[in-house]
């Protein structure tokens, strides 16, 4: 392995692991993370369901994660088979694959995946003796792109329908009639199941997603895998509360997972008491999409201060609302690394468009609270190319940044790390308010990047220019194709495989990304990707339409 970059990545036996005998009498799945181990291990649906599908005793749950490049060379080289971490089975040997879909870059990888651990890429090809592959995730709210590769896909939240998936697997599978078509068929009929080879051609036909109604009683994992290397989230996460009680029109998530529900303050200080002994962290992060908007967060604070202060244990938070930061004593135990604060667009003209009702009096007296109690830097999330927007608006990014900069004098020779603006490409994404939108031209999204680097060096005022502030631009080329995949129907799964036959690889990874590959595959295969980026007529059916959010 001294070839290989990061061998940690492949080391099986990681504290609470889960090992168990190979045996034919078990349901055997393999949990499959389409990006690198740090990534994958970070992600808590995967702690979730590995935690919760190796407590019944007739599961085998074991994990595979996309390779690295140096690893797949190593493995083809080899004529080697992809392996699970546990116990070191072909991903072919498994009754079940279950792909986690959390970002469409990953796409490619999955293909990848399969290919490498000996399963055929296209579901028609899947005899009775292979794995059913299953996929599920944000991504899986239009699964369309890659219908033709997936078995099955789980709309909406897993805890309850894998173990549902599982018993019925399970109970077909391994009787003498149990064909791979029997199960498929069985399974479209849990609820939240969508089966492309079977359902797609009935008409009418709507799939609704599965949601866990009572998050306080639902099952969370306490004993988490504890990694050999550093991940990217490389601590305990509790998931405080689910959904989110604001409708931001450009937000697919707080439509996929609504209605909120609220996780109680004793769960939570029970899950953290657990966590922390079995595993040894020093940190706990607050999960949720607007933790700050936890109904008791004060109490929950005060009382996880009290609780793991004195064993030297840091709390953080995700993300934040401008309006729901406070300078509160009880939070004096929160991580002061940085606080991210996300108006989405720099004027308050376009943020009520987008029914985000923040005054930029309001970003800036928060962004002054928490530079002056002792969070280090702020960080400012904008999008560009939102419906609606005008050069003035991105003029506002700059003066509203300029404005924040200069609340805080005492520390104005370290301002450049104190203010840091993120600017992404605005997606138009399924279930959305926005999902009839387009996504603006490149060409375009790329002046507002020049436009937006020019005013930094003049805004700020006379005295005090922006041109040192850090500001992070995502590549709009990236976006463009994310889009398509986000928003396509089946004919782009043939621009997935050629991507994939052209070496395409570890998509989101800024070093691998090609955006002249995925030109050339969409030219070669002669689907224009323009037809999805465009904006869509309301008589127009969309690809995801069948798949039903509203309760």
């Amino acid at each position: 392995m001294l070839e290989i970059s990061r061998p940690g990545r492949y080391i099986n036996s990681e504290w609470n692991a889960v090992h168990k005998e190979w045996n034919e009498g078990a349901l055997k799945i393999a949990l499959s993370f389409p990006d690198v181990y740090e990534i994958g291990m970070s992600h808590l649906g995967m702690r979730i369901l590995y935690c919760l599908l190796n407590r019944e005793q007739d599961v085998i749950c074991e994990r595979v994660f996309a390779p690295w490049l140096d690893m797949e060379k190593r493995l083809r080289d080899r004529k080697e088979k992809l392996q699970s971490l546990e116990s070191s089975h072909a991903l072919k040997e498994f009754d079940i694959i279950g792909f986690s879909l959390q970002y469409e870059m990953n796409y490619p990888d999955i293909l990848n995946m399969l290919d490498m651990g000996g399963v055929p890429l296209y579901s028609k090809d899947r005899g009775d003796n292979y794995p059913i592959v299953i996929a599920g995730g944000p991504c899986a709210f239009n699964p369309e792109p890659l219908a033709n590769f997936i078995d099955v896909f789980v709309i909406g939240e897993a805890e309850e329908a894998i173990l549902e998936i599982a018993k019925l697997v399970k109970g077909l599978r391994f009787k003498v009639e149990g064909s791979r078509n029997e199960i498929l068929k069985a399974l479209a009929k849990i609820e939240g199941i969508y089966v492309p080879s079977f359902t797609f051609h009935l008409s009418p036909f709507t799939v609704n997603r599965r949601i866990v109604k009572d998050l306080d009683n639902s099952f969370f994992p306490m004993s988490i895998i504890v990694p050999y290397i550093q991940i990217v989230h490389d601590r305990i996460g509790i998931e405080i509360m689910r959904g989110c009680p604001h409708g931001c029109k450009f937000c697919q998530a707080c439509k996929i997972f609504h209605p909120l529900r609220i996780r109680s303050v004793k769960r939570i200080m029970e899950i953290a008491e657990e966590s922390i002994k079995s595993t040894g962290y020093e940190e706990i992060s607050l999960l949720s999409l607007s933790s700050g908007d936890y109904p008791y967060i004060e109490e929950l604070a005060r009382r996880l201060q009290e609780k793991f202060k004195p064993l030297g244990v840091k709390i953080s938070l995700p993300s934040l609302r401008v309006g729901t930061f406070e300078e509160h004593n009880s939070m004096d135990t929160l991580k002061r690394a940085g606080l991210t604060f996300a108006p989405e667009a720099g004027s308050e003209r376009l943020r009520r468009t987008l029914n985000k009702e923040i005054t930029d009096a309001e970003i800036i007296e928060k962004s002054r609270l928490a530079l002056n109690s002792g969070w280090r830097k702020v960080k400012l999330y904008f999008m560009t190319g939102l419906p609606g927007e005008t050069y003035e608006d991105l003029d506002a990014i700059i003066d509203l940044a300029g404005k924040i900069r200069n609340v805080h004098p005492v520390r104005s020779r370290r301002l450049s790390n104190g203010v840091n603006l993120s600017v992404n490409p605005f997606i138009p994404k399924p279930h959305s308010d926005f999902e009839r939108e387009g996504m603006e031209d490149l060409d375009i999204l790329e002046e507002k990047k020049r436009y937006l680097y020019s005013k930094i060096e003049v805004g700020g005022g006379r005295d005090r220019p922006l041109r040192n502030m850090k500001i992070n631009f995502h590549d709009a080329r990236t976006s463009r194709i994310e889009a398509v995949l986000a928003r396509g129907d089946r004919s782009v799964g043939k621009v997935i495989l050629k991507a994939w036959e052209k070496g395409l690889r570890l998509q989101a990874w800024t070093e691998h990304f090609n955006y002249n590959l995925w030109d050339q595959a969409f030219q070669e295969t002669g689907i224009d990707p323009e037809v999805y980026l465009k904006k869509k007529d309301e008589g127009e059916v969309l690809p995801w339409e069948f798949i039903k959010v509203s309760p």
